[in-house]
This record gives structure tokens, sequence and C-alpha cells, in this order.
């Protein structure tokens, strides 16, 4: 049987568990290439053969529920874990239902995670960015309430944002091409299962919500009206996935026809592989008795989203080695991980500290795998070109404490040592000089005083002590 265990389902999907290397997250990414590329070849509207597209499929649904669950620690080493009834089921529920269009798959290969996420807000900061002709936001202030149904979209950083209200959705093709016709399927299951499978691919999170949030979903999509282009698949733009040729030396596959021709990245980005106490000889224990503070965004992992993008595999990555993760950097924090756009009170405190090292992750895993971080520490400062800009957009935009720093803490910060010392050098003397002026201001005006056989009145003096205003007086006598 196809499914029998994990292996029999890499195999299906068009890998060897040979081929497989690294943390569960970039097995997955080579899971998903793997499937894509397989997909797209024996798919029912292309001329494949319609079993084996059904035994492909079945087969990446039961890895994926196995890698979204985290049920196991790697695909490789539960490499003959038993599948065979998770396989049955999903041979069962893909059984009377209709098959998602080639375009779909093909618009899916081109990302490396799921490009829309669905969730519920979680405050009432988040505003809804639907634009436009039929789907701009009706309300006013257009924010989106908490508890509320929000869609947003993969950012640059990794994680997702520009949100919008469920009913003002723009359902993209990317999600509505995977959808059996609603003119032709009412069966409100089949849009639901529809919507679970999409998890790791194109649209995440329906998983974690509830039922009744997921029939709302499920009634908003069934209305072809929501679709982009009306739900019209020839409108829908055929544009070819992007590729890495230039950094692997390789070339896009081509998968074409009469209808339309779109190209399959040859190599999706690479992830970055997390080190594993006693594997290629990194020692258990690397880590112990320091203490950890984790800061910024680490898209290049994977998990977690928004401004805990990756923070959880990193530092379940560092307790693994022994280490001890804090939430927030103190006298005791040892080494501050930067990630992409760090949070700048973090790295400011760390930077001030004279006991913590800012490091990024790789100069972690470098020293991990050589027994001691003192071996994979950079020699010079690391420069950090910006900062965290905070939660998402409100009135005025996103507030970012890097934003109102003076220059000396933003130099300090960045690590622009030379900056800092000028700027800090600039306004010491600069203090001196007001210093030296009112020094000489006061010293006048006490010669005056005396000259003329006045005595400085006791309020001008500021709030001293009564002997202390004698004895002054004394003095300017």
């Amino acid at each position: 049987m196809p499914g029998a265990t994990i292996e029999d389902c890499l195999s299906t999907v068009g890998l060897a568990v040979a081929k497989l290397s690294g943390s569960l997250s970039a097995e997955w990414a080579l899971i998903k290439k793997a499937y894509f590329k397989k997909i797209l070849v024996c798919h029912p509207d292309k001329g494949g053969d319609a079993t084996v597209f059904r035994d492909v499929q079945a087969s990446f649904e039961v890895l994926r529920k196995l890698f979204e669950e985290s049920a196991i620690d790697s695909f490789a080493s539960a490499s003959d874990k038993s599948t065979s009834e998770s396989y049955k089921g999903s041979k069962e529920d893909f059984k009377g239902s209709q098959a998602p269009s080639w375009e779909y798959y093909a618009e899916a290969a081109k990302e490396v995670s799921a490009t829309y996420r669905v969730e519920l807000a979680r405050s009432a900061r988040s505003r809804c960015q639907a634009k436009g002709g039929k789907k701009a936001c009706c309300q006013t202030p257009p924010f989106i309430e908490k508890g509320a149904i929000r869609i947003g979209f993969m950012l640059e950083t990794g994680g997702y944002g520009l949100w919008t209200h469920l009913e003002c959705w723009r359902v993209p093709s990317k999600v509505w091409l995977g959808f059996p016709d609603p003119a032709k399927c009412k069966d409100k299951t089949k849009f639901e299962k529809a919507l679970v499978r999409m998890s790791e691919v194109s649209l995440s999170g329906v998983k974690e919500l509830k039922a009744a949030e997921r029939k709302k979903i499920v009634r908003y999509v069934m209305d072809k009206t929501h679709w982009s282009f009306g739900g019209n698949a020839d409108k829908v733009k055929k544009k070819p996935a992007k590729s890495d040729s230039g950094a692997t030396g390789g070339k896009p596959q081509k998968v074409t026809s009469s209808e339309t021709s779109l190209a399959i990245a040859g190599k999706a980005r690479e992830r970055f592989v997390m080190p594993v106490p006693g594997q290629k000889g990194a020692p258990k224990g690397s880590l112990a008795g320091q203490t950890f503070v984790v800061t910024g965004l680490f898209p290049e992992i994977g998990g977690g989203e928004g401004l805990a993008m990756g923070k959880d595999k990193v530092k379940k990555m560092i307790k693994s080695f022994g280490g001890k993760v804090a939430s927030a950097v103190s006298g005791r924090t040892d080494v501050l991980v930067v990630g992409k756009d760090p949070g700048f009170s973090k790295v400011t405190k760390a930077r001030k500290s004279g006991k913590t090292r800012l490091l990024s992750l790789h100069d972690v895993k470098v020293g991990v795998e050589r027994g001691s971080l003192e071996e994979g520490a950079k020699s010079k400062p690391m420069l950090i070109r910006s900062f965290s800009k905070g939660f998402a957009q409100r009135r005025g935009g996103p507030r970012s404490l890097a934003d109102s720093a003076s220059k000396a803490d933003l130099a300090i910060a960045s690590g622009s040592k030379s900056m800092a010392k000028k700027i800090t050098g600039d306004k010491q003397k600069a203090t001196k000089k007001r210093e030296k002026a009112r020094a000489a201001k006061l010293k006048l005006k006490a010669l005056k005083m005396t000259a003329s056989g006045k005595k400085r009145s006791a309020p001008a003096m500021g709030a001293a002590t009564a002997t202390q205003r004698k004895s002054k007086l004394r003095k300017l006598q």
C-alpha cells in the first residue's frame, strides 16, 4: 500500500528518505518541493493518472498532518512509523470530491510558506486594509475588533500583516482555485475540508478555529461574488514562479501545455537547518549554565507569525542544548540572540551591559556545533540596520522606540561605535561648555552683589537648607 508507513508516503510524493536532512522544518520544505513537482506532472488536467494523483494527494495529507501537529521529531528518524489508518482516512476524504485545478497547485508551488493566514484578532489595534471598489472597508473607524475573524497576507519579513475583516476579504485565486465550483457543489463539508487541506500550502490557520468560526468562513467563500476575477480561471494572470537559479546554478523546470505555461521553481529558498544535540558534532549541553534572550524575527526558520516569527523554535533549540531562556535582558543575561528587526530596547540594554553578547542565530549554531559559543562568536561588534516597528499600524503608523531615540542612543544600539563616541563626545563638550558659562554668570552676579553691598536673597539660592544659605551668604560677604 502506498501509504503504509512514512517512508511509503515520502516515496509516493517523490522523495527518498536518504535525501532528508536537518530539522523538521527543513525536511518539510523538501517534502513540499517534491510534492508539487510530482502533483503537477500526474494531475488529470494534464493527462496524468487519476489513481496516482489521489495516492499522491493522500500521502501528502498524511505528512502534512504529522508536520502540523509536530507528532514526530523528524520524518527521517520516524520513517518506519505506521500511517496506514491515517492514509486510508485521507483517501476516504478525497472520494467523491472535485480535485483542485492544475493552476491551483502551480500557484501554490511558487511559495515556500502559506501566502495567507486566517485567525481571530488578538487586539483591536489592527486596521482593515481592504481598499478599492467593491471590497473597501465600510466600517468607521476601520479597526478589526478583538476576537473577530481576520485574514492576513505574508510580508517580506516572514510574518503576516495587511489584515482585513472577513467581510472585506476578496478571496484570491491562490485560494479559490482549490475550491469546488459553488454552482455545482453545495456541500459545505467539502468546502471546509478544502480549507483545512490548504494549511501549510496557501491558507493557514483554519484548523485552529472553532467549528462556528469555520462555518462563517465556509459560508463566505461559497459565495462566488467574493472571489477575485469573479472566479473566472481564464482571467487569472499566469506568472512564472521565481527561481533561485542564480544562486544554485540550476534552471527552473517548465511544464507547458497549449493552455498555459508556468515555471516551477527549481529550488525553493533554503531554510536554516537547526542543530540537534548529539548530531553532526554538536555536543549536548553546549549552552549549559548560560542565560539567553531572543529578539527579532527568524523567517529562515518559520513557525509562528507576526512578531513571534520563528522565536519558539529558537528557544526550543537553546533549551535542547541546556541553555536557559529569559524574556527580558538583565544583569544575568549572557547572550542576546538577534534576528531580523530586533527590539530597540533589548538591544540597547544588551549593548550597555558589560556582560551580554549579541549573537546571530548563525553564530549560535556555529558555537554549539563546536562545543562553545566562544568559538562561534564574531570578533567585530554586530551592526544592526533596522529595528522592530512594533505592532500593526494604527493612527500615525507603527510605533518604534528607535524612531524617538536620540542620535547617540541609536548609534550605540546599531553598533556604530565611532559614531556613538563622536556624538557622546560632542554632547559632553556641549554640557561642559554650558556648565562653565553658568558658573561664570553666577560668579559675575556674586561680584556685582558684593560691590553694591547687598546680600543674595535666600529664594535665589534654590531649595537649600538654612545652614547652607548662611554659609553661602558668609562666603559672598
